[in-house]
Order: C-alpha cells, then sequence, then structure tokens
C-alpha cells in the first residue's frame, strides 16, 4: 500500500508539472496567435478594398464591421465576417460591399476552414470566390437553389455553405446596418 501511495504522489507532481507547462505554453502561444490572426485580418482587408488607407470599426448587432475610408476619410467600402457551416466545420470568411451595396469580394483562405483537401479547398480558390462579386440579393445562392452562383464539383457541401452564408450576411448586412454606417453611396449624415 505504501508503494502505491507513494506512486500515485509521484504520478500527481507529474500532472501538475506538465500541466502548469502547458498553461504557460499556452498563455505564450495564444498572444503570438492573435497577434497572427489581427495581422492577417488587416492583409485581408487591404485585399479586399485596395483604396482604403484606413479601416475604421464599429459594432453592429454584436458584431464587428470594418468601413474601409479613402484619403479623404470617405467612405467606399465596408468589409464584415461570417462563418457558414460546411461540410467538416465552419467556413470563416470576411466579405467586401461597396458603396452600391453590392459584393466588392469574398475572402476565405485555406487556414479560414476544414474542408476535405482536394474538394472542399475549392472554395477558397478564385474561380469560386470571385462569382460574387458585383451582385447582392438571390443572386448570390447557387444555381441549383435559384440563384446565379456555380457549385464546385463534388462539393455542393460547402459550396452552398460559403453561398448561403454570403446571402444570409447580405441580408443582414442590408438591415442591421441600413442608416448606422455609410452604405449604398450616402454617409451617415445623410438621410
Amino acid at each position: 500500500m505504501g508503494d502505491t501511495l507513494k506512486l500515485g504522489f509521484v504520478l500527481t507532481i507529474i500532472c501538475v508539472i506538465a500541466a502548469g507547462s502547458l498553461a504557460k505554453v499556452y498563455d505564450v502561444t495564444s498572444v503570438i496567435i492573435k497577434k497572427n490572426e489581427k495581422e492577417l485580418d488587416e492583409k485581408k482587408r487591404k485585399e479586399i478594398i485596395p483604396q482604403a488607407v484606413a479601416f475604421e470599426e464599429k459594432k453592429v448587432d454584436g458584431k464587428t464591421i470594418f468601413i474601409g475610408k479613402d484619403a479623404q476619410g470617405k467612405a467606399i467600402g465596408s468589409i464584415f465576417k461570417i462563418a457558414p457551416r460546411g461540410y467538416a466545420g465552419p467556413i470563416n470568411a470576411m466579405i467586401g460591399i461597396d458603396e452600391g451595396g453590392k459584393v466588392m469580394a469574398v475572402s476565405i483562405t485555406k487556414l479560414d476552414q476544414a474542408e476535405t483537401p482536394g474538394l472542399g479547398t475549392k472554395v477558397t480558390g478564385p474561380k469560386f470566390r470571385d462569382q460574387f462579386k458585383g451582385k447582392d440579393g438571390n443572386a448570390l445562392i447557387l444555381k441549383k437553389d435559384g440563384g446565379s452562383i456555380d457549385a464546385i464539383t463534388a462539393a455542393t457541401i460547402s459550396s452552398r455553405a460559403v453561398a448561403n452564408g454570403v446571402h444570409e450576411g447580405m441580408e443582414w448586412y442590408k438591415k442591421a446596418v441600413e442608416g448606422t454606417v455609410p452604405i449604398y453611396g450616402r454617409s451617415e449624415a445623410e438621410p
């Protein structure tokens, strides 16, 4: 019995040291991960609205919207995030909206999703993402569902997830932010 207690005590000490070490590693790496995510988000915003010299952050309905501003401080577009559920998990994307209320760009990187390699990951490619440019409303859903977006062959679930996510995101955006951020070619001061 004495050996069992001694062994149990040693194992407890080892577990406490291991848990403490893991917690310390997590504390150090989580700061680095958050910094890298912030830098990647800034890079994506710049890719979506390259003419923007600054981005103003605004909270609407618990979501963050970034308003791209030109050198004169005029709003030239907005960006917000969506995370529709795909085949293998959430697909994190950023949607850029132009001043006319249409999709400017959809940004999804390979790091933003966990879809099937070689199939579902094709939602990250420009051939799929560029279909959204200049569209709004029901044009943002798959052709199979009555829209104008071509699904990726053998990756309908991933394609539908992104298309429905963009469509639903745009519907939310139009309802939630109209009148609170400059969209549709108006400034906040205009009715």
